[in-house]
């Protein structure tokens, strides 16, 4: 059994490309996306001849139906490719990211008790790559990730660089500024555990490059 993180940039053509390779590659037995599992039922959808990019999934709250979340995908979309090689070679996939059941019901809650949060904390994370890219000499994250990662033509080693990248960030941010990040690296955490509970082999998990670290280092599931 082996689990392989693809940490990746939403919408990131250059991930796309390398991500798609890599699963080629790799020919996992299981693929975890980043996404609601609410939707999982609807991922066999992307390998329709006639569902083409670019599409979204829509999620709201029949009670509530201003509480709603878009997922867009478009041909350049990691998560696309991801779904796209699944229904292909018919491979087991579904959504690893916490329902957005829970997430509108968080929302709710954080929205009346209007919780005070750490504003410089909050900053960093609010965009953590950009102590990086002033490091490197650039005056935005945005032109910074795209010669990185989006300009780089492999695969495998493309996914190691960001993930030690990454692990190297956190350690310095520290834990998630806010209480959802939390619950979300949990969920994905005990989605992972359930994939390898069922017995399958190769277990590629494609999720954000920030969240690669807390899902690398397993705590004890009863933490989770």
């Amino acid at each position: 059994m082996s689990v392989h993180l693809f940490g990746i940039r939403h919408h990131g053509p250059g991930c796309a490309r390398s991500l798609a390779a890599a699963l080629r590659a790799l020919a996992p037995d299981c693929i975890l996306v980043e996404g609601p599992p609410e939707a999982d039922a609807l991922a066999r959808f992307a390998g329709r001849a006639d569902m083409v990019p670019p599409v979204a999934l829509l999620l709201y709250a029949p009670a509530e139906p201003q509480r709603a979340v878009f997922y867009p995908f478009a041909e350049f979309s990691p998560e696309w490719q991801a779904l796209c090689y699944a229904a292909e070679h018919d491979v087991a996939l579904r959504f690893c990211d916490l329902p957005q059941a829970q997430r509108f019901a968080l929302r709710t809650a954080c929205e009346r008790t209007e919780e005070a949060k750490d504003d410089l904390n909050a900053h960093l994370h609010a965009d953590p790559l950009r102590w990086l890219a002033r490091a490197a000499g650039y005056g935005d994250t945005e032109t910074w990730w795209d010669h990185l990662a989006e300009q780089r033509g492999d695969s495998l080693g493309l996914f190691a660089a960001i993930a030690e990248m990454m692990t190297a960030l956190r350690n310095e941010a520290g834990p998630p500024a806010d209480d959802l990040e939390a619950k979300r690296e949990a969920w994905m955490r005990l989605t992972i555990r359930q994939a390898v509970k069922e017995g399958r082999e190769r277990i590629a998990v494609v999720c954000g490059a920030w969240h690669v670290p807390a899902l690398a280092l397993m705590p004890s599931a009863k933490s989770d």
